[in-house]
């Protein structure tokens, strides 16, 4: 490290001049094995009504791996018991108040803004998430005021083809997942256009499986009667076809709808063995818990192998999530409270570790990687777009990766491991780099820093007796 302070590195030509964004998502495409388990773990969903909450039956759905609640509402009641109810088992509650607000169209003329009162109590009781399956253009704009996101429950007629809406609620950036009701084989050609144009968006996809067959003669759920007897479509291949196809529906969610008896139904029609044929394949996710962790989400896309990815957050409303793709360059994605995640962006480059990255103001992020020639190369987003690649110099022992902070605006610190295991250190400060300077220590790990308040700064790494050890940087 040291010898090249004065003898930069030239810059790797591939790594220097690949600064064009691609909206591409091909490296980043994940893919579900054809036979055996998978490793993709999904979130198991109930959709219920209150009744089945108040009688028991969601602790049999929460022992056999249910993890979020759909609460199905007859009428405009906070359900404060039934919220607490779900969050004591440490399971996500949403709230579907599609009845109250539409009742199968049968409320179309009613403003939405006559609900007002209704969403603001909901919020007010502790509701976070709101679904529903129709409404009127408009609708997820104003609910966009109370609540922090949408589950949109649709199908090929339920407001996604040739519908009024402005913004096709699958699209709309209020919605935060779309759980696609999965009954007739005729619907599946349009599940598979709308989820890919959601994903592309950034949007989550499931399936919505209904607790019904047949009436009569008539099977009103074929999906279902194809899941039993090795029909296809069925649950399994459609969940496959996601994986297969860059998408990753993260969820299977069975929706009771108001009936109360829908734990008999979901065992006399079968459910319990579908889904435990599902589940060996597709294992569902672990239960919230009652701390405050939410469930593990599937952001989808391949990391290069032996990285990992670097997160920064440019305020308290945004996320900024930062990888090396299975092509070894910079790939990245932004979260907007209100909107969910953006689609995967390529940032170009050839990366040899994980990145790190660090937001010193709003509007403003600069991520930092070994390049090709082992030196440190910076990447900034100013002024609403990327900027190119510099090469801040340097040799990074291999297998290694920088660490990155900033305790305030114009003021930016990058650690990594020299070829000497020891740590080295460059600041920014008044528009321009320090150089690099060596803390010492005999690392064998890559660094972590953070800064907590402005001035102040500490390092984490691997020492050589495999313990953790910190060096902190305070009052100058």
């Amino acid at each position: 490290m040291a010898t090249t302070v004065s003898a930069a590195v030239t810059p790797s030509s591939s790594l220097a001049t690949n600064s064009t964004t691609s909206t591409s998502s091909s490296v980043l495409t994940t893919t579900s094995s054809s036979g055996g388990a998978t490793t993709h773990t999904i979130e198991y969903q109930i959709g219920c009504p209150p009744s089945m909450v108040d009688d028991g039956s969601l602790d049999y759905f929460k022992a056999h791996g249910f993890t979020v609640v759909n609460l199905v509402v007859p009428d405009n009641g906070t359900y404060q018991t039934e919220l607490n109810k779900i969050k004591s088992l440490g399971m996500k509650p949403i709230i579907d108040v599609e009845v109250v607000i539409w009742n199968a169209g049968q409320l179309q003329s009613t403003p939405i803004t006559s609900f007002g009162s209704y969403f603001q109590s909901l919020k007010d009781a502790g509701w976070e998430y709101v679904a529903s399956e129709g409404g009127r253009s408009g609708d997820l704009a104003y609910m966009a005021q109370f609540f922090k996101g949408y589950v949109n429950y649709n199908c090929d007629q339920c407001g996604l083809w040739g519908s009024t809406w402005t913004t096709p609620p699958y699209k709309d950036p209020f919605t935060v997942t779309n759980s696609w009701e999965s009954y007739y084989t005729s619907e599946w050609p349009y599940i598979q256009n709308g989820s890919m144009q959601a994903a592309a968006l950034g949007k989550q996809n499931g399936i919505l499986a209904g607790v019904w067959e047949y009436s009569g003669s008539v099977d009103y759920n074929p999906i279902l009667t194809n899941s039993k007897n090795g029909g296809t479509p069925s649950y399994k291949s459609m969940l496959d076809w996601s994986y297969a196809n860059g998408i990753g529906f993260n969820h299977f969610q069975v929706w009771c709808g108001l009936n109360s008896q829908g734990l008999s139904r979901y065992k006399a029609l079968g459910f319990e063995q579908v889904v435990a044929d599902l589940q060996t394949y597709y294992p569902p996710t672990s239960s919230t818990s009652v701390s405050g962790w939410g469930a593990w989400s599937n952001l989808g896309g391949v990391l290069a192998s032996g990285t990992g990815p670097a997160v920064c957050a440019q305020d308290a409303n945004s996320l900024d999530v930062f990888v090396a793709g299975a092509d070894n360059a910079l790939w990245w994605r932004h979260y907007q409270s209100g909107s969910g995640w953006s689609g995967w962006e390529s940032l170009g480059g050839v990366l040899t570790s994980s990145p790190a990255a660090a937001s010193s103001t709003s509007g403003k992020i600069d991520v930092f990687v070994r390049g090709a020639d082992a030196a440190l190369y910076q990447r900034e987003y100013s002024n609403g777009g990327w900027q190119s690649w510099t090469s801040l110099g340097g040799i990074i022992y291999p297998r290694t990766g920088p660490a990155a902070s900033s305790w305030g605006s114009g003021r930016l610190d990058v650690f990594v491991e020299g070829m000497d295991l020891a740590l080295w250190h460059q600041g920014y400060a008044s528009g321009g780099w320090s150089g690099w300077e060596s803390l010492g220590g005999v690392l064998t790990s890559s660094p972590a820093a953070a800064s907590s308040t402005s001035g102040k700064i500490d390092v984490f790494v691997r020492g050589a007796d495999a313990a953790l050890y910190q060096r902190e940087y305070n009052s100058g």
